[in-house]
C-alpha cells in the first residue's frame, strides 16, 4: 500500500493539514525548517499523491488515450514510442489499447477510455469509425487526432502521409532500373493506405506502358509470414518476375526469407523495394530499400497537436500530410536481363 499523508504526520508529528498545503505547494507560511522534515519524510516514505484524485477536481487526469490496431507490429510501437516520449516529457501518461485490428473492439476501447477520463484520443485506425463513435467523441468535447490515412472525413487533426505517391515512387524506381516485370504484394483491401500504395503502383505501370497482370498482384497478411506465402505464390504464378514492391517492410521481410531459402540472390536476380523505413530495414542483408515515412515524428506531432488542443480547445488542430522519401539501399538494382533467378 502507497503512503498516505496521514502516516507522514505520525513521524513528523506534523499536522495533516500542514503537510497536505507544503506537498501541493501552499507550504508559504511554514519556516523552512517544517517544511524540510516533511519532504524528508515524504521521500523516505515514497510518498506519492494520489493523482487522479488531485486532478479529477480540475477535470484533468494528465492522460491520454492511444488505440493501435496491432502493438506488435514494429511501425506501431515506433509510432506509440513517438507519442509517448513526447507525453512523458510534458507530464502526461498513455493509456495503449491494441485492438488487434478488429472494428467492434477499437470502438468498444475508445468508449472505455472516454469513460476512463482522458484528456484526449491519439487514434490510429485503419477502419472508418462508427458515426456512434464520433459523436460520443462530440458529446464528451474529447480532443482526439486520427492516425487514419484519410479514411475518415474531418476538419481537423489528421496526420498523414501521401500513400498513393509512395506507391508511384516505389514502382517508378523499379521501373527505372529496368525492370518491366513487377510483382506487388498488397494485404486486406480494408487497408485504405495500402490501396492507395497499390494505385501508386498501378499509375507508374500504365505510365510506361507496362501490363499488370493479376498473377502479378499477390494478397498476404501484413506480416513476415504474410510477406514470405505472398512471395511463394508469386513465383508459383510467375517465376519471370524481376522486381518485387512488398507494401511494407515486414512483408519485404518475409521476402527476403522466401529468396534465401530457395537460392533466389537479392538484388542480382531479384530486386525488392518496401514501405515504413522500420528500423529493421537498414540492418537487413542486403540493406532494404525502401519508402520513409517519419514513424516516429509521426506520433511525436500527433501528441503536441492533441496537447495545444487539450491547452487551446478553442483553436483547431492543424492537418499534417508529411513528406515521403526514397531510402536507396542495397536490395534494387539495374535489371540485367542475363541474369539468372536463383544462384
Amino acid at each position: 500500500m502507497s503512503t498516505t499523508i496521514r502516516e507522514i504526520a505520525e513521524k513528523t508529528g506534523v499536522s495533516i493539514t500542514t503537510i497536505s498545503q507544503i506537498l501541493n505547494g501552499k507550504g508559504e507560511r511554514f519556516s523552512e525548517a517544517t517544511k524540510k522534515k516533511v519532504f524528508h519524510a515524504a521521500e523516505q516514505m515514497k510518498y506519492k499523491p494520489n493523482f487522479f484524485a488531485k486532478n479529477m477536481i480540475k477535470n484533468h487526469t494528465n492522460t491520454i488515450g492511444m488505440v493501435v490496431p496491432e502493438v506488435t507490429d514494429v511501425f506501431f510501437s515506433q509510432l506509440v514510442k513517438g507519442a509517448e516520449d513526447y507525453l512523458n516529457g510534458e507530464g502526461y501518461m498513455i493509456m495503449l489499447c491494441n485492438s488487434s485490428n478488429d472494428t467492434k473492439r477499437e470502438d468498444h476501447y475508445i468508449e472505455e477510455l472516454l469513460h476512463r477520463a482522458v484528456d484526449g484520443l491519439i487514434i490510429a485506425s485503419p477502419h472508418i469509425l462508427a458515426s456512434e463513435v464520433f459523436s460520443r467523441l462530440k458529446e464528451k468535447r474529447c480532443p482526439f487526432i486520427l492516425l487514419d490515412r484519410e479514411r475518415n472525413e474531418r476538419q481537423e487533426g489528421r496526420i498523414a502521409v501521401d500513400d498513393f505517391a509512395g506507391g508511384y515512387i516505389a514502382t517508378k524506381h523499379l521501373i527505372d532500373l529496368g525492370h518491366r516485370k513487377i510483382g506487388i504484394i498488397v494485404s486486406d483491401a480494408s487497408f485504405y493506405n495500402v490501396f492507395e500504395r497499390f494505385e501508386g503502383y498501378r499509375k507508374a505501370m500504365r505510365e510506361h506502358d507496362l501490363p499488370i497482370f493479376e498473377d502479378w498482384v499477390v494478397s498476404g497478411d501484413q506480416t513476415m509470414q504474410g510477406g514470405f506465402d505472398a512471395t511463394r505464390a508469386l513465383f508459383e504464378q510467375d517465376a519471370e518476375i524481376t522486381a518485387i514492391f512488398a507494401t511494407n517492410d515486414l512483408m519485404a521481410t518475409g521476402t527476403y526469407r522466401y529468396a534465401y531459402e530457395n537460392g533466389i540472390v537479392i538484388p542480382d536476380a531479384l530486386s525488392v523495394i518496401g514501405f515504413d523505413d522500420i528500423e529493421l530495414a537498414s540492418f537487413m542483408t542486403p540493406a532494404l530499400t525502401t519508402i520513409r515515412q517519419p514513424i516516429y515524428e509521426m506520433g511525436t506531432l500527433a501528441a503536441k497537436a492533441l496537447l495545444g488542443k487539450i491547452e487551446r480547445p478553442e483553436e483547431a488542430m492543424p492537418n499534417h500530410l508529411l513528406k515521403l522519401e526514397l531510402m536507396e539501399r542495397s536490395s534494387t538494382k539495374k535489371f540485367d536481363s542475363g541474369s539468372s533467378s536463383t544462384v
